[in-house]
Order: C-alpha cells, then structure tokens, then sequence
C-alpha cells in the first residue's frame, strides 16, 4: 500500500470514527426527549346531602369529583364523598368505613345497592340518626344517578327488615329532599 492510499485509507477511518462518535454523543446526550403530557381527568359536579343541625334538616352541597363511569363506581364515590365530610361544616350523616360491595340500576329505576356492616353498627341509635343517614345516602344517589326513583338497601349481602330498629329497608326507599 503506498503512502498516499494509507494516509487516504487513515482519513477515511478517521471521518468513519468521528461520525460513529458523534451520532453515538447525539443519541445519548444530545437528543430530544419526547414528554407526553397526559390530559387532567375529567371532573364532574354532584350533590351530596348532609345533616344541618340548626335546621334538622338535610342540606345539599355540590363538589366536583373526577368524572365516574358505571353505576358500582358512581355508587362508591358518593358514599366515599359522604365519608369525607362536608365542606361548608355540615354533619356527616353516615359512618365510616361503609363499603359499596354492589350496586346496579334495574330498568324500572330501582337501584340496589349493597352496603357493609358498618352501616348499622356504626351508625349512632335513635330514630333520627337512621333516617338521616339513610336519607343522606338515598338522595345522594337518586341526585346524581339519571333514572333512579328509588333506592333499595341491602347489608352484606341480606335484605334486612330495619337499619336498627327505626327505619324500615327492607323496600325501595324513595329519595325525599324534604328531610
């Protein structure tokens, strides 16, 4: 190989070598980074109904929560925003720790749902504190779920006669925002 083709031979591997370096330094420093920015969920507005105690009466309070899909996760979220307790100071008629284990929409527009235990053992006794916290729930669900004209309660799975010993649920209760 004369002189000449080896130093053309060395420039050739010398250009090859840079490029090779170059496109290497582009793709792992240089390069653009590509950030998908993920539209914020879709929010919704509800009216939950919380116990007034200067009135004895039911108070309905709107808040936006992410936007539900289903009657089960619609279900769940309302009495998870119940739960939470009221912005504006207002009681919170049912106790903690309740769980939607069911729920669904028949076509005649009787919701059932299914709620844990601790809806009744939890719930403070008298008469007055049944009827909130049923109602509470009741005209939760039929203001927020389009087609619902009544609400039937079940406890873990049982149809029972009372929530305790006031109110009887052992029927569609039907939403009254009078209370």
């Amino acid at each position: 190989m004369s002189r000449k083709t080896y130093k053309k031979y060395i420039i050739g591997m010398l250009v090859i070598l840079f490029v090779a370096a170059g496109y290497i330094i582009y793709i792992t420093y240089i390069k653009p980074i590509t950030i998908t920015i993920k539209p914020l969920p879709a929010k919704q507005f509800i009216t939950l109904f919380f116990y007034n105690p200067d009135t004895d009466t039911l108070k309905p309070e709107q808040r936006a929560i992410v936007e539900t899909t289903g009657v089960l996760e619609t279900c769940s979220t309302i009495i998870g925003e119940l739960e939470r307790g009221s912005n504006t100071g207002l009681t919170t008629p049912i106790p903690t720790d309740v769980k939607v284990n069911n729920a669904s929409l028949q076509p005649n527009g009787i919701l059932f749902i299914d709620l844990s235990k601790n809806l009744v053992s939890e719930t403070p006794e008298g008469s007055s504190a049944e009827i909130t916290a049923i109602y509470s729930i009741v005209n939760s669900i039929a203001k927020n779920i389009h087609g619902v004209k009544a609400v039937q309660i079940t406890i873990d799975g049982k149809l029972l006669q009372t929530l305790e010993t006031h109110i009887e649920i052992d029927q569609p209760i039907m939403p009254d925002y009078t209370k």
